[in-house]
């Protein structure tokens, strides 16, 4: 359980347990200088186990994990009963201070509308409780309520700084998500909801096509012009793998010149036209390196599940071996094909 996330379920139940030994603090304290008799010791010990076990109920209701939001409100209403029910059982109007508790839980966790009734109900609360076992006039119920606004104050701090934290949150989550190059899923998202993926199709018998695809020669435009000219290749087939995939088909940059596909529902047939439909976007690309014209190629390779594979790993081993068996026909073809200088000399016209 790590105590520094306060953004999820898990604060509500923390929140709660807390107050629980707030209670329990408050009432040993006073019973133990006499302000509390003995005879209300097992009213107050039984309101607080009582209110722990209802925690407890609380987080496992399967009814309450399918909405957190409700499960919030829950959590929140509990609270405000427990305190209002120890405080005027025990008699102790300092145990309105608890009340920060549920209020710092309705900052943390629930929307904006049930915040504001959740503060409402707490400032109410805090000048009952306050003035409880003493002569209710005009000038106690003010001096009571002028001890809200800094406790509002600091609330609206916490607000905002959750809601800061929670924004950059966000954007850190965003970011280890996708590769900085290209904008495509790394690969550790991209194997997460893979592996969701599979599991789907594992269970309800379907298909579906992994590709893998590789640049041709990226090292020799490295070499030559630079790693900033052979990120402009890098772009640019990541342009076209994108043009030539379905809205539904996952793409993630698998390493430096590699880059994944998933095709969900696609057998063979459907993953050919993708794939050869990346080839030719790819080999349309024309870039220029030194006021020359470049042409960019790829080597493909695809698995079909459960063809290919029973596992992820299978698929991509499979997918990687047809890779390198298509890497290695063109690279056997380009050496069979003579040069432009052999067919001069064949024809008679070299000089």
């Amino acid at each position: 359980m790590d105590w520094n996330e306060w953004n999820s379920a898990l604060a509500s139940a923390r929140l709660c347990y807390l107050l629980g030994l707030g209670l329990a603090m408050y009432g040993g304290s006073a019973m133990a200088h006499g302000a509390v008799p003995l005879a209300e010791l097992p009213l107050i010990g039984g309101s607080i186990l009582i209110y722990v076990l209802a925690v407890m109920a609380l987080g496992r209701l399967p009814a309450m994990k399918a909405n957190p939001s409700r499960q919030a409100n829950a959590y929140s209403l509990l609270m405000l009963l427990v305190i209002s029910f120890a405080s005027f059982t025990a008699g102790i109007p300092s145990m309105a201070a608890l009340l920060f508790i549920p209020a710092i839980h309705g900052v943390l966790r629930l929307g904006q509308r049930s915040m504001y009734l959740t503060s409402i109900v707490c400032a109410v609360l805090w000048i009952v409780l306050r003035n409880q076992g003493y002569p209710t006039d005009l000038d106690s119920l003010v001096a009571s309520g002028l001890e809200l606004p800094p406790l509002a104050l600091a609330l609206w701090v916490m607000r905002a700084l959750n809601g800061e934290v929670a924004v950059n949150r966000n954007r850190i989550t965003a970011l280890s998500y996708k590769d900085e190059l290209t904008g495509l899923l790394n690969m550790r998202a991209f194997t997460r909801m893979l592996q969701s993926e599979h599991r789907k199709a594992a269970s309800s018998a379907t298909q579906y096509a992994l590709l893998m695809i590789d640049i041709d020669g990226l090292q020799r435009f490295n070499d030559r012009y630079g790693h900033e000219q052979g990120n402009r290749v890098i772009t640019a087939v990541t342009d076209a793998i994108k043009r030539s995939a379905r809205s539904i088909d996952l793409i993630a940059r698998y390493g430096g010149d590699e880059f994944m596909v998933f095709l969900p529902g696609a057998g063979d047939d459907a993953a050919e036209i993708v794939t050869n439909r990346i080839a030719q976007n790819v080999y349309n690309i024309t870039l220029s390196f030194d006021r020359s014209m470049q042409r960019v190629s790829v080597n493909t390779g695809r698995a079909i599940y459960p063809d290919s594979g029973s596992t992820i790993q299978d698929m991509m081993s499979y997918a990687g071996r047809a890779m390198n068996r298509d890497k290695e026909f063109r690279r056997s073809v380009s050496e069979r094909r003579p040069d432009q200088s052999e067919l001069k000399r064949q024809a008679g016209l070299q000089d």
